[in-house]
Formats: structure tokens, sequence, C-alpha cells
């Protein structure tokens, strides 16, 4: 019976080989060991001898060496990861990578208490949640890495910021009448509600009506009945304040759909700044995150964490209202 090839894995001694020098001198090389002096020259060889054979560390070994982890793991509980986000990851990742952390992501809902998720095999140093901290379901399953853990989420007052800019700039752009188009995704009510409540708040100090609540269906046509109906109940243009850019792309699609011209009968604004954005026809209005000032901080505790030292960090974002031609 024919037996499968097993590949030799390339290992420090075959580097050390290829080399002509000992296996510590190839881990101190490695392992980039400050307390071990190593000419230029033989620096070089080793490297490129390691390029050149494919060696790649072994990370159990390496743990069992260091007794630390380089895995940072980000909890994730939503359906999907939107652009923005991603985006930051993206960063984040290869921001960790300078400091020898590998970052892995876990997108999806929590899994039930006493189930076993392949996440529950690996060891990483540090937690980054994106989820509710107050959810025990969340908290239990964050518990079983014994690991520290950064929470991300913005708090609320932050997610009613956003909601309160949108509100206001569009009551200064005279539109009295809003409307607050929320997401069909499950995952993501509890940011929503809050920007709602931003939204009702900034009504309420500028003595507009109540603004009205309303989920955006994912059916183009579903879409166009509910904006139709909605701006058909008031006789003045109305202001559309939207959970994300995806939604409000939706949104402009369906009013365009319904000959509603924007911004003149209903302008809108959305949240993020995707890509996509600047794309919409009309151009999207929306609020866009800057992480950038809060990106050092964050990678400071990441470290700080992984080595076992104790930190203080709060979450650090500065938002700016992006003018285009929907609002």
């Amino acid at each position: 019976m024919a037996k499968a090839s097993e590949k030799h894995r390339v290992t420090s001694a075959d580097v050390a080989r290829a080399c002509g020098v000992s296996r510590a001198t190839v881990s101190y090389v490695l392992n980039n060991d400050p307390r071990q002096t190593i000419p230029p020259e033989t620096r070089e060889r080793i490297l490129q001898a390691a390029q050149k054979l494919g060696y790649s560390p072994f990370a159990p070994a390496r743990l069992l060496r260091s007794g630390q982890s380089q895995l940072v793991l980000a909890v994730l509980p939503f359906e999907q990861v939107d652009p923005a986000l991603a985006r930051s990851l993206k960063e984040l990742e290869q921001r960790l990578a300078r400091h020898d952390l590998t970052l892995l992501s876990y997108v999806g809902m929590h899994p039930s208490i006493g189930t076993t998720h392949p996440s529950a095999h690996i060891t990483p140093s540090v937690l980054l949640s994106y989820a509710d901290q107050d959810d025990p379901l969340v908290a239990a399953f964050l518990q079983q890495f014994h690991a520290p853990i950064l929470h991300l989420l913005g708090d609320a007052r932050l997610e009613e910021q956003i909601g309160a800019m949108q509100a206001e700039y569009l009551i200064q752009c005279g539109k009295r009448s809003l409307i607050f188009l929320d997401s069909e995704r499950k995952d993501v009510q509890r940011l929503s509600s809050h920007r709602f409540r931003g939204v009702q708040q900034a009504c309420l100090r500028w003595e507009c009506t109540e603004p009205v609540l309303r989920t955006l269906p994912s059916s183009r046509e579903e879409a166009r009945t509910i904006l139709r109906d909605t701006l058909a109940s008031c006789d003045h243009s109305w202001g559309i304040c939207c959970y994300n850019d995806e939604v409000a792309i939706a949104a402009l699609a369906a009013l365009a759909d319904e000959n509603i011209t924007i911004p003149h009968m209903a302008a809108v604004v959305g949240c993020d700044n995707i890509p996509l954005a600047q794309w919409s026809l009309p151009a999207l209005t929306t609020i866009a995150f800057h992480n950038e000032s809060a990106l050092d901080p964050l990678i400071e505790a990441i470290v700080a964490l992984s080595r076992g030292e104790t930190v203080t960090w709060k979450t650090q974002k500065t938002l700016t209202l992006i003018k285009r031609a929907s609002a």
C-alpha cells in the first residue's frame, strides 16, 4: 500500500550544517538574542541560509523555550467584518508583526458554553475583544484563555456622539425632521441603539420633533417602500442618519429609484467613511474614525501585556464629519 511521503521540517540544525556553525549560534541569530554578539557576516550568512532552506520557527518549541506566547487573539462576535474595521485590523496586524507578535482573528458569534471552538486550542498572550463587556456568555468565552483582555468596542458615549454629529449637521442644514435608518443585522443592534439615542438627544437639544426609527430591509424593493411611505408622512424635507455607510448607500439607491432628489428632499449621512462612500451617487457625507493617534498607545499596551506587565489603557477615537454631496 502506498504511503504518503512526509516532508522534512527544516530545523535550526539544518541551517547550522549549511553554514558550518553551531546550532547555538543559529539560535542566537534567528531569535535575535541581544545578549550575544555575532559577526555581521556570520549573521547575514545564517539568515540567507534560513531563507533558502525555508526555515520557519516551530511555534510549540518557541513557546516552551520562552514561556511567552507570540499570539494576539482578536475576538469579533459579528456576522461580518465591516470595511473600516477590516482596515484597522490589517494595520494592527502589520504593526504588531514588527514586535514579533502575530494577530489572529476569531470572527463570528461566540459559541455556547460547554462547546469547544478551535480557538480554544491556541494560547494567546493577549485578547482583543470587540464584544459587549456586559454579555455573560462573552465573559465566559474569554475567561477560558486565562489571558489579559483589552476591550476595543467603543463605549456608549462614543456611539451616541456619532448619532449626535449626524443629526446636528443635518439640522444645521435645515432638516428638522430626521429618520434613523437601522441595519437588519442582529450583531450590531447594541451599537445601533446607542447611535439612535445620540440622534434623539440632538433633536431634543435643538427642539426638533422626535426622530423616526426605521430598519432598512436588505431587499431593494422593500427598502423603496419603507422610505417612500416614511417620507410621504411629512411635508418637510427629511434628514436621514444611517447606522453605517452600507445602509446609507442602500438608502441612496432606494431614494433614487423613487425619484426623491438628494439632498433637497432627503439628505443622507452615513458612518465609517468606507472607500465606496466617495463613489456613491451622490457622494456620501459620512462620519470618519481617525484611529491613528490611538494606535501607538494600543500597540504599546499589547506589547506590555504580552510581557506580563500591567497597563492602563482606554479606547481613544477621533470623529470627523466628511462633507460630500448627499448632505
